[in-house]
């Protein structure tokens, strides 16, 4: 267990030694990731494994000691998350060339020894230093060497921070009231200290749950993923987006649902006033990343606010308490790992061949990468919900939670942002694939064979999956048994929901899915030929946009594609911007560091301070 580790570090260190040679560097990146793969996935069922190592000093009256532990949600997370990792690694060499490497590999190595190192950490101090390695890598990994970069990785290094801060109070309080830095005994310790200080209690757990929310940015943090994951080197953003969002997910269901699960506290409805809580936090990020990704003309930013929504079902799902609320939660997660990488992987190739990222500067992409597209398409009817592919079935179960525990304003929260993403979705399908192709993207090719292998695989496992559910949801009856709940063994096609006489066998969807593709294929060989316009033709009516100073994208289609809900909702964003809240925040504290800086360098001011200075001396002695 601890060659996970070992693996990971040493390699690190090695390719920072021979960075110049960028083939090999990733070449030994791809082995690293497909070593961790093969190895989780013998871990399987071993769940006994475990190493520790004594740190030489005690603390509560025992030698401290760093731990790891195979548990069946440690290994979920870190199997799903190092299978995408190494389909990652593998576009990440063809993508990588002389123009576009971004030298990355090495830290990106120290980044997957966090990542073990947080799904098996059996006690706080190991999940601690590997919380801020993380946090401290991906910084570097952000910047990657660019000024702009480098303001959105700031960005995320400052609310990381604040997450990493009440983590680190949190461990203090909670490891000072179980006299020990074991995880599962502080759970138990919270339960007690419910039920004697409910105050005390729900001080510690917000904590820990500030931490988790900020990092998979649900609301009120839900700003920062549309600048660190826009500005991140192209085959790294969906890492950061679909792993990297899944930590505060994993540190949620670790520490938090099983507090929240055997203490009494108030209820509201059918489950506990936190847990509606977490719930309505995870409603308004949907529905306000929804809103925000619509609006979004850089194609990064609007799948950026796409992964915050989709985080927000998660959430959504495990404050259901419920078995089939954290199956789809669970479910959802390894989806959204799925979909939004094959999701990320086709944009990557896409900027990787034109060097755009603006969408209305697109079009037409569909005549020159046809698979790209199609890998492109199959991912977003995923991540819409649509049978039979997997996103339908793991939204499925935690709408039909919801709906079981009578959650109607979350339920109809969920619905309004699924629908919703039909228009950001459609949206980037529409500007950067369909239309009219520019003239200057005549001569661009289909991505190169390493950038297709790994997406077409995505792309298949989406649809093995929603056709044959069974491939994720044992694994999460694993999961589901390790935290103390009693279920029954998943069928391999049919899913068992949380309504009566709502259980779906998706074969049958997949047979229909089959029957309207051939009936479609008919329909359009049967139509009449399409004729082909020029580009200028088109928006312009044939006179040229370069006469009037202005270029034939601002004739686009796509252009302003949403403007008029994008001036409804304004006024609502700018109230409820955390951009615009950290804004105001910074200037009151630029302004108090000027005011006092003042003091110490005008000469009134130091005579004030002075005086300031006897003043306290003589009132001290006067007490």
């Amino acid at each position: 267990m601890l060659m996970l580790l070992v693996v990971p570090l040493i390699t690190a260190f090695l390719t920072m030694a021979i960075l110049k040679h960028q083939k090999t560097v990733w070449t030994i990146f791809l082995a690293v990731s497909g070593y961790l793969s093969y190895a989780l996935f013998t871990m399987y069922g071993k769940w006994d494994l475990s190493w520790s190592i004594e740190l030489g000093f005690k603390m509560f009256g025992k030698n401290v000691v760093l731990s790891l532990i195979n548990s069946p949600l440690g290994w979920f997370f870190a199997f799903f998350a190092s299978l995408t990792t190494l389909l990652i690694a593998m576009f990440s060499i063809a993508y990588n060339d002389e123009k576009h490497d971004s030298k990355t590999a090495p830290i990106w190595l120290l980044l997957i020894f966090s990542n073990i190192g947080i799904f098996f950490a059996k006690d706080w101090l190991m999940f601690f230093i590997m919380w801020e390695a993380m946090s401290t890598t991906a910084y570097f990994i952000i910047a990657h060497g660019k000024e702009i970069s480098a303001k959105a990785a700031k960005f995320y290094l400052s609310i990381s921070l604040i997450g990493t801060s009440t983590l680190l109070l949190g461990i203090i309080l909670v490891s000072r009231l179980s006299q020990t830095f074991d995880i599962g005994v502080s759970i138990d310790s919270l339960v007690k200290l419910f039920s004697t200080n409910y105050s005390a209690a729900l001080l510690y757990i917000g904590l820990f749950i500030t931490t988790f929310l900020i990092k998979s940015a649900i609301f009120p943090f839900y700003m920062w993923p549309s600048k660190a994951y826009a500005e991140s080197p192209d085959d790294f953003t969906p890492f950061l987006s679909t792993v990297m969002s899944k930590y505060g997910v994993y540190g949620l269901i670790l520490f938090i649902l099983p507090i929240l699960a055997k203490s009494d506290l108030p209820m509201f409805g059918k489950i506990s006033q936190p847990a509606y809580m977490l719930a309505v936090l995870g409603a308004i990020t949907s529905v306000l990343a929804t809103i925000l990704a619509i609006f979004q003309t850089d194609m990064k930013k609007l799948f950026a606010y796409s992964s915050v929504a989709n985080v927000g079902y998660i959430v959504m799902g495990l404050a259901t308490m419920s078995v089939v609320g954290i199956q789809g939660a669970l479910f959802h997660s390894v989806n959204h790992m799925i979909f939004k990488t094959a999701i990320f992987l086709s944009l990557a190739a896409v900027i990787y061949r034109t060097g755009e990222r603006d969408m209305h500067k697109l079009g037409g992409l569909v005549y020159k990468m046809p698979l790209t597209f199609l890998v492109y398409l199959l991912a977003i009817i995923s991540a819409a919900g649509i049978p039979p592919l997997s996103g339908f079935t793991s939204k499925w179960l935690i709408v039909q939670a919801l709906m079981a525990q009578k959650m109607l304003f979350v339920v109809v929260a969920m619905i309004f942002a699924s629908t919703g993403a039909f228009m950001y979705l459609l949206r980037c399908l529409a500007s950067v694939f369909l239309g009219q192709l520019p003239d200057k993207y005549k001569d661009i090719k289909e991505a190169p064979l390493l950038m297709a292998i790994p997406m077409t695989i995505l792309m298949l496992l989406t649809l093995a999956i929603g056709v044959i559910p069974g491939i994720i949801t044992k694994p999460i009856d694993a999961v589901l048994t390790g935290m103390g709940y009693n279920v029954e063994p998943s069928s391999w096609t049919t899913v068992h929901t949380a309504l009566a006489k709502s259980d779906l066998n998706l074969t049958y969807l997949f047979y229909v899915f089959m029957v309207a593709c051939v009936i479609s294929l008919i329909m359009y060989l049967i139509s009449g030929k399409q004729e082909k316009i020029d580009q200028i033709d088109n928006y312009t009516a044939g006179e040229n946009p370069l006469e009037w100073d202005t270029t034939p994208d601002r004739f686009n289609f796509a252009y302003g594609f949403y403007q008029p809900f994008k001036q409804m909702f304004n006024p609502m964003l700018d109230l409820i911007s955390f951009e615009r809240w950290m804004s105001s925040f910074g200037r009151i504290v630029e302004r108090a560091s000027s005011a006092l800086s003042l003091l110490y360098t005008r000469s009134e001011g130091a005579i004030l301070m002075l005086y300031i200075g006897i003043a306290i001396l003589i009132i001290g002695g006067m007490m």
